[in-house]
Formats: structure tokens, C-alpha cells, sequence
């Protein structure tokens, strides 16, 4: 498997500053490849296979959450900087307000860790903002369910939500990483995902979950991974691997591949494959759940400069990413990089890259090729040249002798 760039969805001319905007929020429709990206007061929507704009709505504030609705058509449900939740149906071209705020004034920010669920049941969202004890549910559609406050039985904050895909189960994650599993009918409690006090655990920061099996993957916020069982009365853990010391922002399930992908806070991507036959033959051995995958680590510039794009300096951080639930398909969505840093940090990067490359060529003359291979694969290790643009230098000095 390798990452490589299939689009890059131009949104220059959206809205209408002089400066292009950062798109923040992105998310893939369930069933056909398309998806729907917010950037500034719009959410446009693309062919992701051609990069074809087909529609754009103006909202009237930047998202900070949002999804394609798993029970309407072309219609993503989001919630927006001043608090209120929308319907954006893109058949219709309108938006109508699902949910409004009980202070008019309250704002929050594309950062702020707001909380949302949709389940393919009913044509419902929940809901949760920061540090708040209690879930909201409100209907999806106009004159649907009107907005209800759902008090939960624990006095703990409400750290993430999320709903499981085929059964009426919403998933509340708390502070401290316990999990509860509530009917999403009658609010009561199916059971609750906790660990022993001896591993310790933020809570949630993401959610993930097996297309066949009855698996859940958790990523928790002081950079564990775990997975449970719930095909039985009594879940059980069956998985745990400690990622990094960076919150998981991002757990997504590749069909197709049968993959599992992270996004930590701090960029970091990685695949795992998951190790569940067991010999029954043999021995019971002590084996890892989760295993590194073998492919290749995602090359941020590579992947910017490949179809006609350009890569941007210094290195733009991975801040969200998005899979297609049905297809092999992903969404990257960067850190912000202003345009001046950009122009200014490219001169200083290209200048720094001529010198070190100049100065590793110049102490490899006489050398062998494993020699200066090795010498400009640390230049790329340090960040300054892609791998891409050294195999090209190296290939060129190799045709040189």
C-alpha cells in the first residue's frame, strides 16, 4: 500500500476575501464518493474522484464539527462557531437551524473539542460541548425531535460520543477513560467499557468500529489504543498499545484493507494490522493485538506536490483525517499556514537545502553510492529535502558517475 494524492480540491475563489482560507473540517458521504469540506462560512461539496465542485452553501459562521446525515440523502449536520446546529442540505441548496444556543452570545472555536453522534436508526444528533456533564439530542430534519437534554448517571464530564453503526447504542466517554453504552431509545445502561486501576486512561478522543464484528476501537487521550469485545454480555478488552504520549484525535477502520489507522495529536500517522488467529494446536502464546502494518510512512511533501500541487514549507501539520467508510479513500486536512510565513519559510528552506546538500555532496566526492545514499537519506531524515527529490538527486548523480 502507498499514500498517493488523487485530488487536490481547489477552494481559492470560496467566498469572497482576498486571501484564500484554510479549509478546517471535512467528511465523506457513506455511501458515494463524495465529500463535503467547510472552509471560512461555507461547506462545499466535491466529486472526490474528480474534484469537481458541485455545490457550495454559505452557513453564516465557520463549522467546527460536522457529517454527511446516515439517514438523508445530501445532507450534512454541523455545528458551528455560534453554538447552533444546522441542517445543510445540498439537494435543496438551504441550511435551517436545528438547534440554538440558550446564550446568544456564547461562541466557541474550530479547536474546541465539541462532541457529536449520528446514528443510521433515526434521524437524530447528539450532542455535548466542553466540559459538560449531559448529552442533547435533537432532531435531524425540520419540525422533527425537539431538542432534549439527556441527564446522564454519571457527575463526570462528557469527554466524547459516539454511535454504533448497526445496533441502537450511543457510546458516552468520560473524563478519566470510562465508557458507557446507553439504549438509544430509553437512555438505559447496555454496560460500561473500564479498565483496573492499574492502567490509566484521559478518556476518549476517538472512536472507531469493526464493519462486521462486534469491535470497537478507542483511542484514548494519553495516547493508548485499545479495543473491546462487545459481542457478549460482558465486554472485554482485547487489544491495548500505548501509540505515543500525544492524545489519538483520529481511529478509522480500512475496509477494504483491513487496516486500522491513528492520527495523534501532535501529526503523527500510523497503520496497524490486527493479529487474531491463534493456533489451536499449539500452545497459548503471549502475541500483540495491534502490530505495525507494512507500508510505507506517509510523505507530507510527496503527497502536496503530486498532481500538479505544491508543497508548502515548513512541513503543514496532519490536523484531521477522514476515510471513506466504502472505499479507498482519504482526507487530509492541515494545519493552518499563512501565506506570508509560507513564502517566507519556502526561500529559507530552499537556500538551507542547497547548502546541506551541496556540503553532502561535496564530503562524498570519492565516495561509494551506498556511502552518499546513506548521507542524503539523514538529509531527508532531517526534514529539508522529500524523499522523492532525493531519489531524483540521487539518480542524477548516479548517471554522472
Amino acid at each position: 500500500m502507498e499514500w498517493t494524492t488523487l485530488q487536490h480540491l481547489d477552494l481559492r475563489h470560496v467566498g469572497r476575501g482576498v486571501r484564500p482560507l484554510q479549509p478546517h473540517a471535512a467528511s465523506f458521504h457513506p455511501h458515494q464518493a463524495l465529500v463535503a469540506v467547510a472552509v471560512g462560512t461555507y461547506i462545499v461539496e466535491f466529486d472526490a474522484l474528480t474534484g469537481s465542485k458541485i455545490s457550495a452553501l454559505d452557513i453564516g459562521a465557520p463549522v467546527v464539527r460536522m457529517s454527511y446525515s446516515p439517514t438523508s440523502g445530501h445532507t450534512v449536520i454541523a455545528i458551528l462557531q455560534d453554538c447552533t446546529i444546522r441542517s445543510c442540505d445540498f439537494d435543496l441548496e438551504q441550511t435551517c437551524v436545528l438547534h440554538s444556543p440558550e446564550k446568544k452570545t456564547e461562541q466557541i472555536s474550530s479547536d474546541t473539542e465539541v462532541h457529536m453522534a449520528l446514528t443510521p436508526l433515526q434521524p437524530v444528533v447528539f450532542f455535548g460541548f466542553p466540559k459538560r456533564m449531559s448529552v442533547t439530542v435533537v432532531g435531524t430534519v425540520e419540525g422533527g425531535r425537539a431538542p432534549t437534554k439527556i441527564k446522564t448517571d454519571l457527575k463526570k464530564p462528557v469527554v466524547n460520543l459516539a454511535c454504533h453503526p448497526r445496533l441502537p447504542v450511543l457510546y458516552v466517554a468520560y473524563a478519566e477513560g470510562l465508557i458507557r453504552a446507553y439504549n438509544i431509545h430509553t437512555y438505559a445502561v447496555h454496560y460500561t467499557l473500564q479498565l483496573d486501576n492499574t492502567i490509566k486512561l484521559n478518556g476518549a478522543g476517538a472512536f472507531a468500529f469493526h464493519p462486521t464484528l462486534e469491535w470497537i476501537f478507542v483511542g484514548d487521550r494519553r495516547g493508548t489504543l485499545l479495543v473491546w469485545d462487545v459481542s457478549t454480555e460482558r465486554p472485554s478488552m482485547i487489544g491495548i498499545k500505548q501509540v505515543g504520549s500525544h492524545p489519538i484525535t483520529s481511529v478509522a477502520w480500512l475496509p477494504m484493507l483491513r487496516l486500522l489507522v491513528t492520527l495523534s495529536k501532535d501529526g503523527n500517522l500510523h497503520v496497524w494490522e490486527t493479529r487474531v488467529t491463534v493456533n489451536p494446536n499449539g500452545p497459548p502464546t503471549q502475541a500483540n493485538f495491534f502490530e505495525p502494518a507494512a507500508i510505507e510512512a506517509i510523505d507530507i511533501p510527496r503527497i502536496l506536490s503530486q498532481q500538479g500541487g505544491e508543497t508548502v514549507y515548513p512541513l503543514p501539520r496532519i490536523k484531521a483525517l477522514e476515510f471513506h467508510p466504502k472505499s479507498n479513500l482519504a482526507a487530509l486536512v492541515f494545519a493552518n499556514v499563512t501565506v506570508a510565513d509560507n513564502t517566507k519559510n519556502k526561500a529559507r528552506y530552499s537556500r538551507e537545502g542547497r547548502k546541506q546538500l551541496f556540503a553532502v555532496l561535496q564530503s562524498a566526492r570519492g565516495s561509494s553510492a551506498s556511502v552518499l545514499k546513506e548521507k542524503l537519506s539523514a538529509l531527508g531524515s532531517s526534514g529539508v529535502l522529500a524523499d522523492h527529490q532525493l531519489q531524483a538527486q540521487l539518480q542524477e548523480h548516479y548517471l554522472k558517475g
